[in-house]
């Protein structure tokens, strides 16, 4: 964190990641989606596992530009998904 204008502001860059989807786990009988976002189709798949719904499936969203939190928050989610799923998928770098 940095001071500025008196208050304290979070440094390091503003700017979005270069994600270009976000995919999630959806099923047809649920409006919204059951397990999201991931970074990648392959975490996402490791949700279909976690699910054991055979109507599941991954869907992907394009996306102009992705905040922090839903980054991290996606990131979470493929390291969760891929632990449960016991899955060798490898993570997607933070870089």
């Amino acid at each position: 964190m940095s001071e500025r204008n008196g208050a304290l502001a979070p440094t390091g860059s503003a700017c979005s990641k270069k994600a270009t989807e976000l995919f999630y786990v959806t099923h047809p009988k649920v409006e919204r989606a059951l397990l999201g976002p991931f970074l990648s189709q392959a975490a996402a798949e490791c949700g279909l596992v976690i699910l054991r719904s055979a109507d599941a499936v991954v869907t992907a969203c394009i996306i102009d530009s992705l905040d922090e939190l839903t980054y991290w928050h996606a990131v979470n989610n493929g390291q969760v998904c891929r632990a449960f799923a016991g899955s060798n998928v490898p993570e997607v770098s933070h870089g």
